[in-house]
């Protein structure tokens, strides 16, 4: 048997034996009314058990001592003798003005759903499920000028009007940084609605550049020169004090700040984990079947951790300047920003309090050591650095039992994909995202976690099989370093280029979604994959190499290696790899926004 840290379809079968699902299910539902209305009409700081008790039918307990509110805590129900989490709280730290049970956030997934149970839930068959994303992305004023709260605020006003207008989703968020927001597409199906979407949200970002006067950096990460201060929200501060706090435990990340504040020439006046930490992604978001724990752990260590996972980000990349600075050796500098901090660490896998190994103790040790802002995030626990703490930054991604939606939506959430200034990639991205998602959850209803079939596939495991931790992150290396020149390493051993793994690709999925119950037209399948083959080796044999070639050419947009492009415009003005120059920077995204204004708004 090949090892896996994934639970074994045994430990599923056992756990569910013992706790009926539909129990489970019928116990979530009545607690999360039950704590609506004690969150709205009682103020007391103690939560009332044995009322709950009554309300849903079984014991409903604390995993530490009820009466000290002030702390951490997990709220567990019990059935059978076997307990399962109804909800978790952070500390008072985290908790603003909020009592404690003003403070718990439900746990909805459903530990007793496995590959047996799952056709009986109310997502019965495989089918393409909803996906959403979010874009971060940075503003600055034309002049180089940061940007002021009113400032910020303004041009959401304006992006917000214009997106109505075009009926694009008008939903646009601050993000923890001072000068970034967070755009949002909402869950379509099909690339050709994607790309839309998508195209329609950098459309309405232009029209409101063009209004406001500050321009968009479309990028994966900040590249402007800046203090990169942070918003006043109590959150963000929060994160900040917890985020210096963990760092101070390591002194090898102190001297990872150093290097990065010396090679990005940053002033080492602060040191500050979190205004060096200027990534900015497009997460993903799939709705898991039957809010299945086993079936999201499954996704985690396959899709998100294989060569498409590689891929995909390597597609997306691009962003070579930080600070104003040029990278002295990479084409895309998000991962290695990523890790000067401790909490964005590499995961194998996440922690499930019912599924995995010791997993209720972990999950509420690292709650209670408010080394976490969030409950969800407790769920990313590493102790590899023989610390205990959260990798709540880490580059895969991780699994969302948290969502406030009346649905109850448990998802499986991406963050390993950066940001792009590319409507025609993050659409092939997004799709291809969904046609995996398809096949690992119809492997999960016929082999449950067992990957021993899947690695008897060979070409399955080639594609989405997992890659161990050293290989992923070699992987993702190169691409730091070559962006789309980067060779695919797959679980199999083998190198190729990214236009010969997404043919693989394509041939496979023709395959395996002909075999799948689901209404998904040979023509779409093709639409994505061919359309990453015409923008990593475009059949004329001609690619984009300046900015506006890449954004706004009908012939040549999205199509040439975008690190490169991007260093190669700073070289030609004038800067060498490693100068400080923002003045060059600045320039440079002044021809993205132009490019984008030609695109969008001439044509």
């Amino acid at each position: 048997m090949m090892e896996s840290p994934l639970p074994s379809n045994q430990e599923l079968l056992d756990f569910s034996a013992s706790v009926p699902w539909q129990e489970i299910e019928a116990q979530k539902r009545k607690f999360n009314q039950a704590l609506k209305d004690i969150a709205a009409f009682d103020y007391n700081q103690s939560l009332p058990l044995e009322q709950l008790s009554e309300t849903i039918g079984a014991t409903v307990s604390t995993y530490y001592n009820p009466d000290d509110t002030q702390a951490a805590n997990v709220v567990l129900a019990e059935v059978n003798g076997v307990k399962h989490v109804l909800g978790s709280a952070v500390s008072s730290r985290y908790r603003g003005k909020k009592t404690f049970p003003q403070s718990i956030v439900p746990y909805n997934f459903n530990p007793s759903v496995n590959h047996t149970n799952l056709s009986q839930t109310d997502d019965p068959t495989t089918k393409l499920r909803y996906l959403g994303a979010e874009i971060e992305l940075g503003l600055v004023h034309g002049d180089g000028g940061y940007p002021s709260e009113p400032d910020m605020q303004h041009f959401m006003q304006v992006y917000r009007g214009h997106a109505q207008k075009l009926g694009f989703t008008p939903q646009i968020d601050r993000e923890a940084g001072q000068y970034q927001v967070e755009t949002h597409l909402s869950p379509v199906l099909g690339y050709h609605k994607t790309r839309t979407s998508l195209g329609g949200i950098l459309k309405v970002l232009t029209m409101s550049s063009e209004e406001t006067g500050m321009i968009t950096a479309i990028m994966p990460t900040y590249p402007f020169d800046s203090d990169f201060k942070l918003t006043e929200d109590p959150k963000v501060q929060t994160a900040f004090d917890l985020m210096q706090e963990v760092n101070g435990f390591f002194p090898e990340y102190a001297e990872r700040l150093h290097k990065a504040h010396t090679r990005y020439h940053v002033s080492p006046a602060n040191d500050n984990y979190v205004q060096m930490f200027r990534n900015q992604g497009c997460h993903i978001h799939l709705d898991l079947a039957g809010r299945c724990e086993a079936l999201g752990l499954l996704a985690f260590y396959t899709m998100l951790r294989s060569a498409s996972a590689v891929a995909n980000a390597a597609v997306l990349k691009g962003s070579p300047f930080v600070n104003g600075t040029l990278d002295p050796e990479l084409l895309c500098t998000r991962e290695f920003l990523r890790s000067v901090t401790a909490t964005g660490r590499y995961l194998d896998l996440p922690t499930s309090p019912h599924l995995t190994h010791q997993g209720l103790e972990r999950y509420s040790t690292l709650l209670r050591s408010e080394r976490v802002n969030s409950p969800a995030r407790a769920m990313l626990y590493d102790d590899g650095l023989d610390q205990m703490i959260s990798v709540m930054h880490n580059p895969i991604g991780r699994i969302r039992p948290d969502l406030s939606t009346n649905k109850r939506i448990c998802t499986l959430e991406s963050t390993g994909m950066p940001a792009s200034v590319s409507a025609s990639r993050m659409a092939s991205v997004l799709c291809d995202f969904e046609y995996s998602h398809i096949i690992i959850e119809d492997y999960f209803r016929k082999h449950g976690c067992n990957l021993e079939p899947m690695y008897d596939n060979k070409q399955m495991w080639s594609i989405l099989g997992p890659l161990d931790t050293k290989a992923f992150i070699a992987a993702q290396d190169e691409s730091d370093r070559l962006c789309t020149d980067a060779l695919v390493t797959t679980a199999t051993g083998d190198r190729m280029t990214l236009t010969e793994f997404y043919d693989m690709k394509r041939r496979f999925m023709h395959k395996a979604l002909y075999d799948i119950d689901v209404s998904i037209p040979p023509r779409d399948i093709d639409d994505v994959y061919i359309s990453l083959a015409r923008m990593l080796e475009p059949p004329h044999g001609h690619t984009a190499q300046t900015v506006k070639q890449f954004i706004a050419d009908p012939k040549l947009k999205s199509t040439g290696n975008w690190g490169q492009i991007l260093k190669n415009a700073f070289i030609e003005m004038g800067g060498t790899p490693g100068e400080h120059r923002p003045d060059i920077v600045l320039k440079i995204v002044h021809q993205m926004h132009d490019a984008l204004r030609t695109r969008y708004l001439e044509s």
